[in-house]
């Protein structure tokens, strides 16, 4: 993915401000402004994001970025992965990984457990209430799962993805292009199911690699595996693509003809995605609905008719249901924090959308 949303950069920036540094001095350093970062609609490039996370590694010389009780000194993931590397397949890189961490650190616990052809890897932090916004559990759980794509040299095929709380809204469709497959929230437990037997795929990288991949950390890690390749993607880039003045949502059928595919095969396509035609095109409308209400002065009533609603009520109900805000409401809430209150660029942290 070449962008990432705002939350991601709010949240690298909350954990800074913790430990004492100002945030406002790492937007300088970034060329970012405060407004930007506030702005809910607002994604920034993922390289930026990367240079933040370094800066924040290397100031609070904390690979944990302060999330955990105890510094993990910057290196410590490197050092882990020059171990692992010569482990010949996947199942026991994850293997040689959970014994590293079991014995470098008890902040974190991570567990591999293997029944029949499933194989899951839980992830979970012992200070819960040090990552409150549970940012940095999926920060930890990407990089998991991009290492291994990487050490494979291939996509790895996920089964499900479950999380130990309730979906949050406000990037939902984020960790559905972040994780491919099946999503469950308000788990037991927070783990990726692989689908197949991880100990019949091979490790094919080589020290050489590891080392280059290592030098653009944790660059390498920001970007989604499947990115364009996702039909939900593709979907969303067709759309916008030929949007005018008002955009147009087409039909299931008229998209599978389009595709050269059944109905029956599109909508399992975005189901293997974990997603669905009516999501892909709900999160759409929420995105260019929070575009529209903070970066134009247009009326609700001409937003709700350019994104294709009959009433504005209708609209008003959606937008409702995906915020727990009215249109107006989150216009004049999020436009007053993002000036400070007082119609000055103040606050850094940008307001969340309701769970």
């Amino acid at each position: 993915m070449a962008t990432s949303c705002s939350y991601y950069f709010q949240e690298t920036l909350r954990a800074a401000e913790r430990s004492g540094i100002d945030p406002r001095d790492l937007l300088r350093q970034l060329d970012l402004t405060p407004e930007e970062i506030a702005d809910p609609a607002w994604r920034g490039p993922s390289e930026k994001l990367a240079e933040l996370v370094q800066l924040v590694w290397f100031l609070l010389d904390d690979e944990f970025m302060g999330f955990t009780e105890h510094r993990c000194k910057p290196g410590v993931f490197a050092m882990m992965a020059n171990i692992a590397l010569h482990e010949q397949h996947i199942e026991a890189v994850i293997c040689k990984g959970v014994l590293f961490y079991r014995l470098f650190t008890d902040d974190l616990a991570m567990e591999y457990q293997k029944t029949g052809t499933e194989s899951c890897l839980e992830i979970r932090f012992l200070r819960r209430d040090l990552d409150p916004n549970n940012y940095f559990l999926e920060f930890w759980l990407s990089i998991w799962y991009r290492f291994l794509c990487w050490m494979s040299g291939r996509i790895l095929p996920l089964k499900a993805i479950e999380f130990a709380y309730p979906e949050p809204l406000n990037r939902a469709e984020e960790l559905r292009l972040m994780f491919p497959g099946l999503q469950y929230f308000s788990q037991g437990q927070t783990r990726l199911v692989f689908a197949g037997d991880l100990a019949t795929i091979d490790n094919v990288r080589n020290r050489s690699e590891l080392k280059a991949m290592l030098s653009r950390a944790p660059l390498a890690f920001m970007v989604v595996p499947t990115s364009e390749a996702t039909l939900a993607r593709r979907i969303r880039s067709d759309i916008l693509a030929a949007r005018g003045t008002q955009i147009i949502f087409p039909q299931l059928e008229q998209l599978a003809d389009l595709y050269g595919m059944s109905q029956q095969t599109l909508r399992r396509r975005l189901q293997d995605e974990g997603t669905s035609f009516r999501r892909v095109i709900e999160s759409l409308r929420r995105d260019l609905a929070v575009q529209n209400l903070l970066r134009t002065k247009k009326s609700i009533a001409e937003i709700s008719e350019g994104l294709g609603y009959s009433e504005t009520r209708a609209f008003t109900r959606a937008f409702h249901q995906w915020t727990g805000m009215s249109p107006r409401s989150y216009r004049n809430t999020f436009l007053d924090q993002i000036r400070g209150g007082d119609g000055k660029p103040e606050q850094v942290h940008g307001p969340k959308v309701q769970p």
